[in-house]
């Protein structure tokens, strides 16, 4: 038997490994930094020249072995986890034996010198077509020399800048110097997120510390957004400081297939989480520029940031970024999450999503302790597989911690910009009344007249501000509901045709049997041998049958009678008759559950039917899916009236909150919150939805033992 080796010619190599494998300039050079710094350099020079580079470092260097049994090995490296002793110990950035054909990138001809302490020093030319080596006895000290000849790129000053801050932003360590020198100038790469301060390179400081034996993400805020005077109006609510542990385990309940697109067992789910591996990020968020008008409206602290940090995330593997992760690809989704969900920090009931540009920052990870984040074939990114999907979603649960928090900050601010009564305009309505007055002011009365209309303008551009904001809320709130409304009209559509069939749905099941009996053939399908396998089991699937059969009439009739436009019109309610009918078709349709009702029997309330029905089909329909092992459930609704409004009381006796909403449980409320496999997240945010748009609000919610919520219902229609 013949063994076969392939033969690949050099020039093909290059090209492949090289030329093609480097989606730009900076990346290449990136990768010739990143062996300077695993040869234990303490600096590396970058000289670019018109028509060439030199990159020179003081590091370990190679002989003529080396150069032998690794240079020229393609895929062959002797680079291990870490190297170098006390004082200078470094995760190694190579591990593929590839990175040498960065050169190829950069130029079509490369000289290498290099020499190793107490040894022959080494020259290695190429044209990527043919490769000599000599060697040569005048080369003192220790270290790397790379010319590269016959440039690839025209390398002008901007360009040169764009490496600078390529290298800044991907380079993460102090262990080595690196020097850029052009046209005479000399300049040092300094960390791109180096000494950050609040107030001058962002607002608010996100840390994530992920702990995997524990499964445990540890969220610490840090702001000095906002002025001192928005405490009047936060209440205890801590506007510097917030610190939020996540058990991931939990709070990803209900995702798991979604990410690893299969079912898979609690057990198997701990394990991929603990097996992903610690890591830490760290985040600095800003907004860009906000109007002097929203600053006095938020109580904003700093307007305009001159060091703002505006370099995205970067992602970075020990000392160095991950290619295309270096700030300029969006790979947390941020831009998609936030046009999922469109709304500002102050809408009352929309999630507010932090924008791309609004967070910079930096994740790190380890070669070792996150080895299942792999590096594709083309080091152009990440492997795409379950790890890097739970990866990312740990992060941006960690985002939301944050996101949650400062919404809180501004919508609690939000509450002072509510339009009230006009000002005092005693001195205008008198000049209103009869204009000949306005001569007659004197210079005090007159100062008054100029503020008074000086107020007015300023309420009718507040007032002005909260219109177009309530525009944008519903055509976000729209957005969302009328998803819900095409799939109810299609749904409403079919009950509309499947009408007619109502009768035969609901008795073909009874006609099937006379008629079987009829014909003497309902002894042979009842018989006992006859019933031994389900799928032959007559009379059995003709139950079935009849069970679906009634869910499907009562479908017909709910969504028939909800879109009713009776439904929709003000009227003066009679609620113990309302939620009669509620309690029965509930009862009705699901026979394990139990509703009471504690509340007055002649209690009446300015409304519209489809607000409760919309409120609390959605809570009776969250106690059902909650608890779907079909155990007694108790549903308890209690009503007392409150001079205008009408406060409720809804608990009932199931499994309660899952662990994730259990110390935060307002935020269920939350538009796409869900702990339920296949769950929308929109049930709960339409409930708090419809409550606000009466007047009403949410005042609590406890998830412990059982549900409980407690709202109150207000006046408007």
């Amino acid at each position: 038997m013949e063994h076969l080796e392939y033969v690949i010619e050099d020039h093909t190599i290059a090209e492949v490994l090289g030329v093609q494998n480097f989606k730009n300039e900076e990346s290449a050079v990136l990768e010739l930094v990143k062996n300077s710094f695993d040869a234990q350099a303490k600096k590396v020079y970058i000289t670019i020249f018109r028509e060439q580079m030199v990159i020179q470092d003081d590091g370990a260097g190679m002989n003529r072995q080396l150069i032998l049994d690794f240079w020229m090995h393609v895929g062959r490296s002797e680079k291990a986890y870490e190297a170098g002793g006390k004082g200078d110990k470094r995760i190694l950035a190579g591990e593929k034996g590839i990175g040498r054909f960065a050169m190829a990138r950069l130029g079509a001809e490369v000289t290498v010198y290099s020499r190793m302490a107490d040894d022959i020093a080494v020259v290695w030319k190429t044209d990527w077509s043919e490769n000599t080596l000599d060697t040569d006895k005048n080369i003192k000290g220790h270290g790397t020399k790379i010319l590269i000849s016959r440039l690839r790129d025209h390398w002008t000053e901007v360009r040169v800048r764009n490496l600078c801050d390529f290298l800044s932003r991907t380079y993460n360590s102090d262990s080595m110097e690196i020097i850029v020198e052009y046209q005479n100038k000399k300049m040092k790469i300094r960390k791109y997120f180096e000494d950050f301060q609040l107030g001058i390179h962002g607002v608010s400081l996100i840390h994530l510390d992920y702990r995997a034996k524990t499964r445990t993400l540890h969220c610490m805020i840090e702001s000095d957004e906002f002025r001192e005077e928005a405490k009047k109006w936060c209440g205890q609510l801590n506007l510097s400081h917030a610190q939020i542990n996540l058990d991931m385990a939990d709070e990803l309940e209900g995702m798991q297939e979604e990410l690893v697109q299969r079912e898979i067992s609690r057990e198997e789910w701990e394990s991929m989480l603990t097996r992903i591996g610690d890591f830490a990020a760290v985040f600095y968020f800003s907004l860009k520029n906000p109007s002097a008008v929203d600053a006095d409206k938020f109580c904003y602290k700093h307007r305009i940031l001159e060091k703002r940090y505006a370099h995205g995330i970067v992602l970075y593997r020990n000392a160095f970024s991950i290619s295309s992760y270096e700030g300029k690809k969006d790979w947390l989704g941020l831009g998609m999450r936030s046009r999922m969900s469109s709304a500002a920090a102050s809408h009352k009931t929309g999630s507010w999503r932090v924008r791309e540009n609004q967070l910079s920052g930096k994740v790190m990870i380890d070669k070792m302790e996150n080895d299942l984040l792999i590096d594709l074939a083309n080091r152009q990114g990440l492997m795409e597989n379950d790890t890097y999907k739970i990866f990312i979603q740990i992060i941006l649960s960690g985002i939301q911690c944050f996101e949650r928090y400062r919404q809180k900050i501004i919508r609690r601010i939000n509450t002072k910009n509510i339009v009230g009564k006009l000002p005092d305009t005693a001195i205008f309505e008198r000049v209103v009344k009869n204009p000949s007055k306005l001569v007659d002011l004197s210079s005090e009365e007159q100062n008054t007249f100029v503020r008074e209309l000086k107020n007015m303008k300023k309420k009718d551009q507040e007032t002005q501000r909260q219109m177009d904001e309530t525009e944008r809320r519903y055509q976000y709130d729209i957005r969302l509901l009328n998803t819900l409304a095409t799939s109810g009209l299609r749904a409403t559509s079919i009950a509309h045709e499947m009408r007619n069939y109502r009768n035969s749905i609901d008795d073909n099941v009874d006609h099937i049997i006379r008629a079987l009996t009829r014909y003497g053939l309902w002894e042979v399908v009842d018989a006992p041998e006859n019933k031994k396998y389900i799928h032959r089991n007559i009379p059995e699937l003709l139950e079935k049958n009849r069970r679906v059969n009634k869910k499907i009439v009562s479908f017909i009739d709910v969504m028939l009678s909800e879109a009713e436009k009776e439904q929709f019109l003000p009227e003066n309610i009679l609620l113990k008759e309302l939620f009669h009918e509620l309690k029965t078709d509930w009862e009705k349709d699901y026979s394990w559950i139990e509703i009471q009702l504690i509340m007055e029997e002649h209690v009446r309330h300015k409304s519209a039917k489809d607000i409760f029905r919309v409120i609390f089909d959605n809570l009776f329909l969250n106690s059902i899916q909650q608890n779907d092992d079909k155990n007694a459930l108790q549903i308890m609704i209690e009503a007392e009236k409150k001079g205008r409004f009408m406060e409720f009381t809804y608990s009932d006796s199931g499994r309660g909150l899952v662990p994730k909403y259990i110390q935060e449980p307002m935020r269920i409320l939350d538009v796409h919150e869900t702990s339920r496999k296949g769950g929308h997240g929109i049930g709960m945010w339409i409930v708090n939805n419809t409550i606000i748009g009466t007047g009403g609000e949410i005042t609590e919610i406890d998830g412990k033992n059982g549900f409980r919520i407690k709202f109150r219902i207000g006046e408007k229609v």
